[in-house]
């Protein structure tokens, strides 16, 4: 799959291949607003499986996937009426404007729509689970981002990386590419479904 080639590249690689200027410790999410609810459900359901799947042997990136960061992101698209879609293929046909190593094209774990039903433009997100630190998924999520914005011809696009319990944010837009300076924890996930919602809304103004 050749969005998981660019995953062994680190930031300076990165930063050379997409000519784009990494900027950490970014405020992605200036004048945000929690919403008040606190999604007691989906606190219970996430904490209770968390717990789990510590104690497992079978604990990877698809058991992750599949029980925790699908019910957060299905959620998020249930309250802010997103599209949600885990695992679609993009694949970039026309030309890019830099000379990759890699093809890009193949799967996202997971992606977000202002269309709930087909994967339109705008696509306001693009997630990558990762068991590992967000140096280990900032590769393929930036390829991940970096075709969306021409597969879709959209000016930005965020990307999340995520093990399911820790929630890091990323915006692809222009040259650059801004790290969001903190990170989002389950044990509060209103944080991250409000967040969603908060990217949804800059979209849509």
């Amino acid at each position: 799959m050749s969005f998981s080639d660019y995953r062994k590249y680190t930031a300076f690689d990165l930063r050379n291949m997409f000519h784009v200027e990494i900027k950490n410790n970014e405020d992605l999410f200036d004048g945000f607003a929690p919403s008040g609810n606190d999604y007691a459900d989906l606190q219970a359901d996430v904490t209770k499986i968390s717990s789990r799947l510590r104690l497992s042997k079978f604990d990877n990136e698809a058991t992750r996937g599949n029980l925790l960061v699908s019910r957060i992101l299905w959620k998020a698209g249930e309250v802010y009426r997103l599209g949600v879609f885990f695992e679609p293929m993009v694949t970039l046909h026309q030309d890019v404007p830099l000379k990759l190593p890699h093809p890009l094209n193949g799967t996202y774990d997971g992606a977000l729509s202002l269309d709930e039903i087909d994967l339109v433009s705008p696509i306001i997100s693009v997630v990558e689970v990762k068991r590992s630190s967000l140096s280990e998924g900032l590769g393929q999520c930036l390829a991940e981002m970096y075709a969306t914005l021409h597969a879709f011809q959209q000016e930005k696009v965020y990307g999340i990386v995520t093990d399911g319990e820790v929630w890091e944010f990323l915006l692809l837009e222009g040259p650059a590419l801004s790290v969001d300076a903190r990170n989002y924890y389950i044990m509060s996930v209103a944080d991250i479904v409000d967040r969603i919602g908060h990217i949804a809304t800059s979209f849509k103004s």
